[in-house]
């Protein structure tokens, strides 16, 4: 997760793969921290008794570069010019209507008839498909409103509440008779899931929904190469000193240049950098947040210096500032911790920049002796659950629509599912890269793949060096990894509380390294981070550990 705000994922970011490290906006979000509850039906020796979906890997395409089972993500250099088929039935028969609710980052597109691929979408699932399709910052507002209303969607994207067991337990679906174990194999595409990302979705000893898997690594640190290579820089400057000296020499505020465009992206990899914990830190079932370790002060010293140094954007401080713009401008020249989808984004943005060169950057401890540690993320977007119903017949139909909608890249269905009708909504290259056109750019937004998805595939179209850049990167960095130990907890503080206590703390913080406030000050703000709810969080997370016997 992004240690500081970012604006909506963009269309081209989606299309590399939805989203990346961007989850849903507000207090409530599915950011895979939570679950496991106090309550007796949602236990953590419970949900760890839970028979997760057996995972079957699809194999009907070979990756050029495979993936690992740490995490890094295979990679494709061209798009596959055999397109099998993954789902060899229609799900429905043509008569069935399947509703749905998911969040949308761009206008909203025509429906069906007017949006030839929406009908097309229809008529290849044998479903008339229904969905509800809401702006991302009205989200969590239309979320509450209809979970508070007697109407839901047959599939829902979720946003992890304030009592969340209990609203699955009472308004939705436990999936376990059609998906726990070897049953999860009369839908292939599910099962091709990894398995990791199913504790997303165990609550109260059951399989509550659908995860949309994303990467273990989650997010890379952006560089613009060519400026780099421009002042003779290393991409890969090793520890502190290195970094320090990498980021005086790209900033020339006269030419409006700077190292960085927001405060958190050097605050995150001083983080990486001095070994702070990912979230947590967990030694014999006793938990330490990030914020009140010695790792963190240390991060918070390096930021006040960085600061008054001048590599930092002025306006670093304004969460809404456009930092994929400025990156692009060449304005700052590195983004670092930005969701991995980017990629393809900045790639696309950038095709008429002259000279423009993208490269990523590694972390390395502080004294440069090697790498730092990685921040794993939860591996999951969102989940997709489905309401309670009368037959179960409807719940195997919304289940083999999910898993036509989750078919592995390259397949028939993931061509059309991204790409549409070729010579509609995307025509191909030489090479047999699949691009959109205009009215594919304008009608494949409808966020179907908020309900369902595929593990998330390395490919740049039109550039296969670029599968080889990432995949490089990826196994360079996810050996390195540390997990969240609270990943597959549930604490109704942090649902309820997090979002407040969390936004204050940070706020005092950049009040500290902005020179505002004395460095002294933190013991007070960890003191009303931890009264307003972080010691309630702790006490949470920690019983379930310690029932559990410890982090797994």
């Amino acid at each position: 997760m992004s240690i500081f705000t970012k604006p909506r994922v963009s269309r081209r970011a989606l299309l590399a793969g939805a989203g990346g490290a961007a989850l849903l906006a507000g207090s409530t979000t599915l950011s895979g921290c939570s679950k496991g509850g106090t309550a007796d039906t949602n236990t953590a020796s419970k949900n760890e008794s839970v028979k997760l979906p057996t995972y079957v890997a699809y194999t009907g395409l070979k990756p050029d570069l495979p993936g690992t089972e740490q995490g890094v993500d295979p990679a494709f250099r061209r798009f596959p010019s055999d397109n099998p088929k993954s789902v060899p039935d229609k799900p429905g028969t043509g008569k069935e209507t399947v509703t749905g609710m998911a969040n949308i980052y761009y206008a909203v597109p025509p429906g069906p008839p007017k949006n030839t691929y929406w009908a097309g979408l229809n008529e290849r699932m044998g479903i008339d498909l229904k969905l509800q399709m809401v702006g991302n910052a009205d989200y969590t507002q239309k979320f509450a409103t209809t979970i508070a209303g007697s109407d839901l969607p047959d599939a829902l994207q979720m946003q992890v509440v304030a009592n969340f067991p209990s609203l699955l337990d009472k308004q939705f679906t436990p999936l376990d008779e059609y998906l726990a174990g070897d049953a999860v194999k009369d839908y292939p595409n599910l099962a091709n899931i990894p398995t990791f990302t199913w504790k997303s979705a165990i609550y109260n000893g059951k399989i509550y929904g659908i995860p949309i898997p994303r990467g273990k690594i989650g997010s890379y640190n952006f560089i613009r190469q060519d400026l780099f290579e421009a002042k003779g820089l290393s991409p890969e400057p090793k520890g502190y000193d290195e970094l320090i000296a990498t980021t005086k020499a790209l900033t020339d505020p006269k030419k409006r240049r700077w190292a960085f465009s927001l405060i958190g992206q050097p605050f995150g990899i001083f983080g990486r950098m001095n070994g702070e914990p990912n979230g947590w830190r967990e030694e014999g079932g006793k938990l330490t947040n990030r914020y009140e370790t010695d790792e963190y002060k240390q991060s918070l010293t390096d930021m006040i210096a960085m600061w008054k140094s001048g590599v930092i954007h002025p306006d670093a401080f304004d969460t809404s500032q456009p930092f994929k713009q400025l990156f692009n401008a060449g304005t700052c020249a590195i983004n670092a911790h930005d969701g991995y989808p980017g990629w393809t984004q900045y790639i696309l943005d950038n095709e008429s920049t002259p000279g423009f060169k993208l490269g990523l950057m590694p972390d390395y401890k502080r004294d440069g002796s090697g790498l730092a540690h990685w921040a794993y993320g939860g591996g999951v977007y969102s989940i997709t659950s489905l309401k309670k119903q009368d037959s179960p017949d409807k719940i195997k139909l919304i289940l083999r629509m999910l898993n036509y909608l989750a078919a592995p890249f390259g397949t028939e269905e993931y061509l059309y599912r991204l790409y549409g009708q070729e010579g509609v909504d995307h025509k191909k290259t030489a090479a047999g890269d699949p691009v959109l056109t205009a009215t594919g750019t304008a009608n494949t937004v409808i966020p179907i793949r908020y309900l369902a998805d595929a593990p998330y595939t390395v490919y740049q179209p039109g550039r296969p060096q670029d599968a080889d850049t990432q995949h490089k990167y990826q196994s360079l960095e996810i050996p390195t990894g540390i997990a969240n130990p609270t990943v597959g907890l549930f604490s109704n503080a942090y649902a309820s509380k997090n979002a407040t206590i969390d936004k204050n703390f940070n706020d005092g913080v950049n009040q500290i390294i902005q020179g505002h406030k004395p460095i002294s000050e933190l013991d007070s703000l960890l003191s009303a981070w931890r009264s307003g709810g972080g010691d309630q969080m702790r006490k949470e997370y920690e019983e379930q550990l310690q029932k559990n016997g410890g982090a797994k």
